[in-house]
């Protein structure tokens, strides 16, 4: 990993949370309507939230600790409050951390909310050896979802080449899994770098 700098992880991975922030505002039009705070307090504020923490990190790695922070509270706090309080029994909708109401949802929720608290608690500019350990599990634990998605835009993208596949169900079958599969690739990615580079560096 001594090539790949956290920050530069840092960056693909805000990247990946922006598209994924525009996916989900088209994908969700019609929830916007009827119900707009499930959107903007669960899904869209969280993911800008994330996204922002990259770029800090990114861009400034000694404010990453206050970040971290804002992160954890606007961002993972906030979309669990949301779905628990409002919505667990109604709708299921993506968020940044996957289905509101899948398992696998729930202990990424968990995850990163441990990821953030060591991550700031980190002395100085370097993950310690707890921190970058979380970041190894909750890497592998996000694979799973990865590879699910990634296995949905192959499949339905050699569905479009051989079979008829109607061209009105091109955002459903392929755009969203590849969105998505970009969007977990970053998160694995800067979990590994995370793992494996225990400085945080600026970029050059």
């Amino acid at each position: 990993m001594g090539s790949i700098t956290l920050a530069q992880t840092a960056l693909f991975a805000a990247l990946g949370m922006l598209l994924l922030t525009g996916h989900q505002l088209i994908d969700n039009a019609a929830l916007l309507e009827t119900s707009p705070l499930l959107i903007v307090a669960g899904s869209t504020v969280p993911s800008l939230v994330w996204a922002g923490f990259f770029i800090v990190l990114y861009r400034s790695p000694a404010s990453a600790s206050t970040a971290a922070w804002i992160t954890l509270v606007f961002a993972v706090l906030l979309e669990a409050l949301v779905v628990c309080i409002r919505f667990q029994r109604l709708v299921s909708y993506w968020t940044p951390l996957g289905g509101a109401l899948s398992l696998s949802g729930w202990l990424l929720r968990l995850g990163w909310a441990v990821f953030l608290i060591s991550f700031a608690l980190s002395p100085g500019h370097a993950p310690d050896r707890r921190t970058r350990r979380i970041a190894l599990a909750l890497a592998i634990l996000s694979a799973p979802s990865a590879l699910s998605t990634a296995y949905d835009a192959f499949n339905n993208g050699i569905g479009f080449i051989f079979h008829d596949i109607p061209r009105q169900a091109l955002w459903r079958a392929l755009i969203t899994p590849a969105i998505r599969t970009g969007y977990w690739t970053s998160q694995i990615f800067f979990l590994w770098s995370a793992w494996g580079n225990p400085e945080r560096e600026r970029p050059h």
